[in-house]
């Protein structure tokens, strides 16, 4: 993407700039749910849904990403063993 701009200054000048850029939206697929396969078409959204739980009980569900963007991009998972939220940083 190329975009002109104009710089201009409060002594009543300017400069005409050129900015170039490339970007890509980060597309994230979802491909498996709890080790099947994953086909919107065939199979609703639902699927994708956490079944109804108790307060304290706790529910698990293993996704399958793919990157479907056209670059690639670093990325970790991490594990919080406890449920402190104030410490939880990225």
């Amino acid at each position: 993407m190329e975009e002109k701009l104009i710089l201009a200054c409060d002594n009543q000048t300017s400069e005409y700039y050129k900015v170039n850029g490339y970007g890509a939206m980060l597309d994230l697929d979802i491909v498996g749910v709890d080790g099947k396969e994953v086909d919107f078409k065939t199979n609703p959204f639902e699927t994708m849904y956490f079944e109804n739980t108790n307060p304290t009980a706790e529910s698990r569900r293993k996704i399958k990403i793919k990157n479907s963007s056209p670059i690639q991009f670093p990325f970790h998972w991490s594990v919080y063993k406890q449920k402190n939220s104030q410490k939880i940083s990225l």
